[in-house]
């Protein structure tokens, strides 16, 4: 099982898929591996590059909130934030005066529409509710993340007093320098890729995978094999003896891995 996080490790610095990381993930799969896309995405932001790589697992969602068939649509598991934890973390940002998501029915509601509104439309390809008022409020139902958008100065500043009011109820990280991703405390990708595993038959031993953030962490810790980008910060590059660096994301990192795998006889069965 390969485990590949999208954005900053799978996809380049423009957030285009490359058509030799088609190639090799193409190249993988038809030797029997599995193609695990796992990013803190929801599945609709997924699907059109699952499509191109015609990948042959569910996928890792929500930073291992839902585990999904992109295919079918089908939920296999997940671990929505609960309702009273999420408006406690909704408040908390909406006091710092931060904008930010909620991740529910299918898609995502934010305040209002502005510039932040917009690159994240772009960046996802999912176009927003827009509810016209405090998203603590407009929350409905359990969300399955929330994602808090700043600058990357002003995310880094809020990260740690945020961290220290949900310890223990929540897992709160920077996914990108400017993105904050807040879910439940029981909620990784690791948690995911173990359940994902056990239904595919296989065993962390057997999985390898690629990340570039503090999302990315646990399962770079979980799994058999593990690169870290050369684009990460170096904090998750040092973050175990073991990781290995592959090279960046704008140099094709991810395919570049691959193929030497393939080419040692070390993917395939």
């Amino acid at each position: 099982m390969i485990a590949v996080d999208l954005d900053g490790t799978l996809l380049d610095p423009n957030g285009t898929l490359n058509a030799r990381m088609v190639r090799a993930a193409r190249a993988a799969m038809e030797r029997g591996a599995k193609i695990v896309l796992s990013s803190g995405r929801m599945p609709a932001a997924l699907k059109h590059i699952g499509d191109e790589i015609g990948v042959n697992a569910p996928a890792v969602c929500f930073n291992g909130g839902a585990v999904v068939n992109l295919q079918t649509g089908e939920t296999l598991y997940q671990t929505p934030v609960p309702m009273d934890l999420a408006r406690d973390i909704a408040r908390a940002a909406e006091e710092r005066g931060m904008y930010l998501h909620a991740f529910v029915h299918g898609g995502y509601i934010a305040p209002e529409y502005n510039d932040k509104t917009a690159a994240y439309e772009r960046l996802s390809g999912v176009k927003a509710t827009v509810v016209n008022r405090p998203v603590s409020e407009a929350m409905d139902e359990a969300p399955m993340k929330l994602l808090i958008i700043d600058t990357p100065e002003g995310a880094e500043a809020a990260l740690p007093g945020l961290q220290a009011q949900f310890a223990g109820r929540a897992t709160i990280m920077r996914s990108q320098k400017h993105l904050i991703e807040c879910v439940d405390v029981n909620t990784g990708k690791a948690g995911a890729l173990s359940f994902l595993a056990k239904h595919l038959g296989l065993t962390a031993e057997e999985a390898i995978s690629f990340g570039d953030g503090q999302n990315d962490l646990d399962m770079l810790l979980w799994s058999g094999e593990s690169y870290v980008m050369d684009n990460a910060q170096e904090a998750l590059k040092k973050a175990s003896p073991r990781f290995k660096i592959a090279p960046s994301n704008a140099e094709q990192g991810v395919a570049q891995v691959i193929e030497r795998l393939i080419a040692e006889d070390r993917i395939g069965v």
